[in-house]
């Protein structure tokens, strides 16, 4: 019996001796794969940041793409102006398609061409103010819309009717029974890229453009002031045409 435990006791130590020897460390082979591991999952993690918001930044352009084909079908359909006002003064931005009276109907002439003093501004937004009185909520359209993701911020518009780059007030694109339209310049942007869509005037066409901002490492002041001079050199170049 005694030399049973005896051996029983050995097999055990060299056991014993053999796991403590395999958990003393790792070979310099799974290290390395470990490291490797590690550093393509820290490389995707921005990667797949970025590919969300350019699609959070798609589906913006989209909404507004949906929103112009919108308004310019209800022109023809109510027989009469129809208009998709973008209202870049409220937070979240609001947009919405408003139908105008059934009557011929003139817009008036703006003064944008240059600088106003202060009874000129009231007398400009006099004239707004009456043409916002004579339209009305598509009630449909409100159904459909939804906010922009947080990612995005809608940085501006310009339109032929009020021929400037505008930030914070209200900008609107006008749409005839005849099917023809207004142009207009709308800018999104996220921390990553600039876009634009362009509406084109007469013909049922958008342009959409998505312009990667440089690679500045997490430097958003750069990024904002890329996406500052792109939209300024765009929105110039589109009203001076």
């Amino acid at each position: 019996m005694l030399k049973v435990v005896k051996v029983t006791m050995q097999i055990l130590a060299q056991k014993t001796s053999k796991n403590l020897s395999n958990d003393q460390g790792f070979s310099l082979i799974e290290i390395l794969v470990a490291l490797l591991l590690a550093a393509l999952i820290f490389l995707a993690v921005p990667s797949s940041e970025n590919s969300r918001r350019h699609q959070d930044l798609q589906h913006a352009v989209d909404d507004i793409d949906r929103a112009v084909r919108f308004a310019s079908n209800e022109a023809v359909l109510r027989n009469t102006i129809v208009r998709l006002k973008i209202s870049l003064d409220k937070t979240p931005v609001e947009f919405k398609v408003e139908y105008g009276p059934r009557e011929n109907m003139v817009l008036p002439v703006l003064d944008v061409n240059k600088s106003l003093n202060l009874e000129e501004q009231e007398l400009e937004k006099k004239k707004l103010a009456k043409i916002d009185s004579q339209f009305t909520s598509v009630e449909e359209f409100a159904e459909i819309t939804r906010e922009f993701s947080v990612e995005v911020e809608f940085l501006g518009a310009a339109t032929s009717f009020q021929k400037k780059l505008i930030r914070d007030q209200s900008a609107s694109i006008y749409f005839y029974p005849t099917g023809e339209r207004d142009g207009a310049l709308f800018f999104f942007g996220t921390q990553d890229e600039l876009a634009s869509l362009e509406v084109q005037p007469f013909q049922d066409k958008t342009k959409a453009e998505f312009y990667p901002a440089p690679t500045t490492e997490g430097n958003v002041g750069k990024t904002e002031d890329f996406r500052e001079t792109k939209m300024e050199e765009i929105a110039k170049n589109w009203l001076e045409k």
